[in-house]
């Protein structure tokens, strides 16, 4: 029997599922890549003869480098096709993992850490892009959820991998095999995403052009604010840094008075003004931010309470997260089938366990030694896995839920710039509160991740009862 028409597509259409795990095991390197070069810092330090600048530029280069590109790379994407800007980024990634295998000193590594935070920004705004446009609004739930777990595993076991890697010195290449591990792992990506992943594009996309101006002022707008947060504080706030703070407020208003300028001549902005008329939108960006923030923090500070405050090895610091890890896969798994139907009262539920967690935590911390177990903690860091497992994809599907297919690539760029912004300046708050003193400051910064906390508790509940709190916003558009 003959097949219809529409038949015949169908069978040709990639099954979304497979290809949204092909692009999830590349955001998965590209999230570890955040995180793990950090294990490894010691010894490349050691392997390369570096100085202490030259490590604050080579942890640094690849989220200074990855949150300028976000917003500019979901929009190429519209442009030019989501799944040809993901196997780019995809490609660019995996040569520059080679790259930065092979530095033979710390400049090379330096720039091959930027090119590898490119890349990056490449890849990550495609995520969210491919979801909403592949998947109905009943399974788009389901995906965040998958994305949440990825990548909230990508960063709890960034250490351990990282931590083993580096121990078992494979082939006497030390440091080197967390930059390696990703080159199969790319190429086979590369080759599944051509297949398996359906391309997209903006609609009317060809009659559109790139707004170059408004990649400028952005790409220099955002400098001005991650410059100073990723490396002001590691070199006692010099005066280039404040200036760069200082500067931010007034680039950024030429940025938005630019994109105003293009949508009154007709043209299509690089960033579309109105995804903040959505307060869906706006204020799941500010419960990003300070989600994000806070996981960056906790994740810093843990890792020196138990090294140095603890006497511990780097590794038994890693594993600690293995717990976290798990917890926080197997909840944000079932979380995604959820959020559909249960809606933002998800969020409410993780932000009461998180602040459980942390209570948890900080008891555990006043009562244990050098002589107690480490794996006293594992119950408070199990609790926190839980936790996060209920924001994180919540906070993804409650920004994302109202954004029309036109604005879809800068509403992904927008949110993961969030992502990127609150993870400095959490890294930043816990990194300098965490080394001034080891065990009181992981107390301090358990204090602030509460707050942090509390303020997207408050700010999500306020926003889905209280009329109030959107006065900038139309009620059709919550």
């Amino acid at each position: 029997m003959a097949l219809a028409n529409s038949d015949r597509a169908a069978l040709r259409r990639p099954n979304p599922w497979v290809g949204l795990w092909i692009v999830l095991s590349s955001a998965f390197m590209g999230i570890m890549d955040v995180f793990i070069t950090a294990v490894a810092g010691p010894a490349i330090r050691t392997d390369l003869r570096a100085t202490t600048g030259d490590m604050q530029l080579i942890l640094a280069a690849y989220n200074f480098a990855f949150g300028l590109v976000l917003i500019t790379g979901g929009r190429l994407g519209d442009l030019f096709g989501r799944r040809r800007i993901f196997s780019l980024g995809l490609a660019l990634f995996t040569v520059a993992s080679l790259a930065a295998s092979l530095s033979p000193n710390p400049v090379a590594l330096i720039f091959a850490r930027a090119l590898l935070g490119i890349a990056a920004g490449l890849m990550m705004p495609q995520v969210f892009s491919i979801i909403q446009a592949n998947f109905q609004e009943e399974e788009r739930g389901r995906a965040f959820g998958a994305f949440a777990f990825v990548s909230g595993l990508a960063a709890t076991t960034a250490q351990i991998v990282g931590g083993l890697l580096i121990t078992t010195d494979i082939f006497g290449l030390g440091w080197r095999t967390i930059f390696l591990i990703n080159v199969p792992v790319g190429v086979i990506a590369f080759a599944a995403a051509q297949v398996w992943v359906a391309e997209s594009k903006l609609p009317g996309a060809d009659r559109q052009a790139l707004d170059t101006i408004g990649v400028l002022l952005l790409t220099f707008a955002l400098a001005t604010l991650t410059a100073p947060l990723t490396l002001g504080i590691d070199q006692g706030w010099p005066i280039w840094a404040l200036a760069c703070l200082g500067a931010f407020p007034f680039v950024g208003a030429a940025f938005v008075y630019w994109l105003r300028r293009r949508m009154r001549s007709g043209k299509t902005p690089l960033v579309e003004l109105s995804l903040f008329s959505k307060s869906s939108f706006a204020i799941g960006n500010a419960l990003a931010l300070l989600f994000y923030a806070n996981n960056a923090a906790l994740f810093v500070a843990l890792p020196i309470f138990v090294q140095l405050g603890l006497g511990r090895s780097a590794l038994v610091s890693g594993l600690l997260f293995g717990p976290l890890a798990l917890a926080f896969s197997l909840t944000s798994t079932t979380v995604g089938r959820l959020t559909a139907r249960v809606g933002h009262r998800l969020i409410a539920i993780g932000c009461i366990l998180l602040l459980a967690a942390y209570a948890s935590l900080a008891v555990v911390a006043l009562s244990i030694d050098a002589q107690t177990s480490v794996w006293a903690v594992v119950p408070s860091v199990v609790l926190t896995g839980i936790g996060m497992g209920f924001v994180q994809p919540t906070i993804n599907y409650r920004t994302l839920e109202h954004v029309e297919p036109r604005e879809i690539g800068s509403a992904s760029g927008v949110l993961n710039t969030s992502f990127e912004v609150g993870y400095a300046l959490g890294s930043v708050l816990g990194g300098a509160i965490s080394l001034s003193a080891p065990r009181q400051g992981f107390l301090a910064v358990l204090c602030l991740s509460s707050v942090l906390i509390a303020l997207v508790l408050i700010m999500d509940r306020v926003s889905s009862t209280d009329p109030m709190a959107n006065l900038f916003c139309s009620p059709r558009k919550r």
